[in-house]
């Protein structure tokens, strides 16, 4: 428990996921960093300034603004479902009460929202990816799983710019405008619904605990480099 080792006199930071997960540090920038400027601030919970943005685009009364909010809740578990729950609450919080549509995961989620078939507000999982070049491309570029449709010129042209550049420090100041322009324009917020966590220590099985990647990446990444010492 995080809070009970921040207690014990443990550090615990606590990182936030951007569209570049927090534990891709090579390429991901922290949101509540000076480096992300100003579009870091959306990433607060506050309902004064969200009803402020509202009244500025000329919502004075949250109440008129009809969406639909939609996920599913037969899939991803207790986890991901309290927090698709607590995100109408937050919007509750501001004024607004969309229709909420709780959809079937085979029938309509995967096969329509999950791939940008929708309107109004979707939540729900992103793949996840052993490089970080996967997350724009997958979320800016046309792709048939771009979620939001999202057809953004600057943002493009950003995507495109870091596949080309090989210099890691360029390609990292590229990785790190993505994130703040994505902010700032409101495409994408992460949220955190799970995480997983694995150990193993056996002598025989060289390299496991020092060559491990995220998700996917294993076939490619990781198992490769793991042999079984026979010696042990």
């Amino acid at each position: 428990n995080a809070n009970e080792l921040a207690d014990a006199g443990i550090d615990m930071p606590r990182d936030w996921n951007n569209i570049i997960p927090a534990g891709m540090k090579r390429w991901w920038l922290d949101p509540q960093s000076p480096e992300h400027g100003d579009s870091g601030k959306y990433f607060n919970y506050d309902p004064t300034e969200a009803k402020a943005l509202l009244a500025a685009a000329g919502y004075d009364d949250p109440s008129s603004l009809k969406f639909k909010y939609q996920y599913t809740a037969n899939r991803y578990g207790a986890a991901f479902n309290s927090v698709a729950e607590a995100n109408a609450l937050f919007l509750n919080d501001i004024g607004i009460s969309p229709e909420i549509e709780i959809q079937d995961y085979n029938s309509v989620y995967f096969t329509q929202t999950f791939t940008g078939n929708f309107t109004g507000l979707a939540y729900g999982y992103e793949t996840p990816f052993p490089n970080g070049g996967a997350y724009p491309q997958r979320y800016f570029t046309d792709n048939n799983l771009n979620h939001s449709r999202v057809n953004d010129t600057e943002l493009a042209d950003l995507t495109a710019r870091q596949q080309q550049e090989l210099d890691e420090e360029a390609r990292r100041d590229l990785f790190h405008e993505i994130q703040r322009k994505n902010a700032e324009k409101g495409f994408y917020f992460p949220q955190q619904s799970g995480a997983g966590t694995g150990f193993v220590a056996f002598p025989k099985n060289v390299n496991y605990n020092d060559r491990r990647t995220l998700f996917y990446g294993g076939g490619t990444e990781s198992i490769p480099y793991w042999w079984i010492d026979t010696r042990a």
